[in-house]
């Protein structure tokens, strides 16, 4: 049964542990908002799946004062820097990038390097915009997800898509100087977390099997008796 609300979809990603099955739940709830007008009324509404970047100090003010909560960036921060790179070459150009790592590996000199997503805009001038629109905007493509348009975006800007294909790398201490443009909601930050999962890190059963299939050949060593280093 498709949530009813975004607060629902969002307590209904927390139980579903599998990826797929995060990723089936929120296009049921996609489609059970019947045209195009509504889920742009759900999705890009106020704080519905993005918000201006939260702070440490209101993080503080609630009770969260542990070291990892002392942050400068968090997971899913949509940011802007020319210090990344892509396929080994710096994009410049202002890009806008989304935060790949957890929050805990963004605290300061915790990790040496970081992977950011690449933001994509859509424009009202391009071709086919409106298929591109409702295909993002019902989550059908695990390729790239929705993401409204932001405050820092020109007026012909209809809608972000976060794109999954490739993977760009920055120093984590340049990171930490990007221009902090908004942060994910609760429930966008489970959504992204969905997709992260299920592109990057996502168990194929088929796959299982093959391995399982391979490790159980005549011959194959067990694995606790496998040699160590």
């Amino acid at each position: 049964m498709p949530a009813c609300t975004l607060t629902e979809l969002g307590e209904q990603l927390v139980q579903l542990s599998q990826s797929h099955a995060q990723i089936e739940a929120i296009k049921r709830f996609s489609e059970s908002l019947a045209k195009t007008i509504l889920r742009i009324a759900v999705f890009n509404a106020p704080g519905a799946l993005v918000r201006t970047p939260i702070r440490p100090q209101e993080a503080q003010a609630l009770g969260f004062d542990e070291p990892d909560d002392d942050f400068a960036l968090l997971q899913g921060d949509v940011v802007s820097t020319e210090s990344a790179f892509y396929l080994g070459e710096r994009v410049t150009g202002s890009p806008k990038y989304i935060v790949l790592n957890s929050s805990c590996d963004l605290v300061p000199n915790r990790r040496q390097c970081s992977a950011l997503l690449r933001v994509k805009e859509i424009h009202q001038s391009e071709k086919d915009v409106g298929a591109k629109l409702n295909l993002l905007l019902r989550f059908k493509g695990t390729h790239s997800m929705y993401l409204p348009a932001l405050t820092v975006d020109s007026g012909d800007v209809v809608c972000n898509g976060v794109e999954f294909d490739g993977i760009c790398q920055i120093r984590s201490g340049d990171l930490l100087l990007a221009k902090r443009i908004a942060s994910l909601s609760l429930v966008g930050w489970r959504i992204f977390g969905s997709f992260s999962q299920m592109v990057i890190a996502r168990s194929n059963p088929r796959e299982g099997k093959m391995r399982s299939a391979i490790d159980n050949l005549p011959g194959t060593p067990e694995p606790e008796r496998l040699s160590r280093p």
